[in-house]
């Protein structure tokens, strides 16, 4: 998952370049966009919804790996080879870049460039943190420090909007975090028992007690 900070922002000018090879997708939830080992010839640029990177695991169960929102890129490669599927958890809406035509605009555009290797740097950066959020050996923990990742991932709010979107599963949140859904689901119960988040009915969550929610957050 990545944060959607001022600096990894594309301008509009930006979206105008990129506009003139992409094309726009607009798909449903569940849609697969490349297996993991698939010959890479397109990058990805939302534009609205989330979308699930994971790596299918031998006994055909799967490892997330990371939620992507507005604004993130997917479908970088290594060795001419994507190094894990991705599929829609909402419906979503994203730029189809040709790896080729992409490779060449950015080669006469620094400052677009520059965004991109800025956001290609924030994702390895995430990576990290999820590797950190993993050795949190309370369910409770990082669940928490999960919401934390959600909230700035979903980009600004205003000052009196609390709630964070949560359209994924229990079961691929768990999977991120290593955790069962039945983990997940009891972690999220707790949070509320301790008045720190609200549960909505459209599985968002709402905060609370901010002060709670920042220091389990930081612990």
């Amino acid at each position: 998952m990545t944060a959607n900070g001022p600096t990894l922002r594309l301008s509009a000018r930006d979206r105008e370049h990129l506009g003139t090879i992409a094309t726009l997708l607009r798909v449903g939830p569940g849609t697969v966009f490349y297996e993991r080992g698939s010959a890479a010839g397109w990058v990805y640029n939302i534009v609205s919804g989330t979308v699930c990177s994971y790596r299918p695991l031998a006994d055909g169960s799967e490892r997330v790996a990371a939620f992507l929102f507005s604004e993130d890129l997917f479908g970088l490669a290594r060795r001419g080879s994507y190094m894990n599927s991705t599929r829609a958890v909402t419906p979503v809406t994203a730029f189809k870049l040709p790896l080729d035509a992409l490779s060449g605009l950015l080669m006469g555009n620094a400052q677009l460039q520059f965004r991109f290797l800025c956001k290609v740097t924030h994702t390895l950066r995430e990576a990290q943190r999820r590797a950190l959020v993993l050795t949190r050996r309370d369910p409770v923990e990082r669940v928490a420090v999960f919401l934390a990742m959600m909230e700035e991932a979903q980009g600004e709010k205003r000052p009196e909007d609390q709630t964070i979107s949560l359209p994924m599963s229990n079961a691929d949140i768990g999977s991120f975090l290593n955790l069962t859904p039945g983990s997940v689901e009891a972690a999220l119960e707790a949070l509320a028992g301790r008045g720190v988040i609200a549960r909505q009915r459209d599985g968002a969550v709402r905060v609370l007690d901010r002060v709670a929610f920042d220091r389990v957050d930081t612990d």
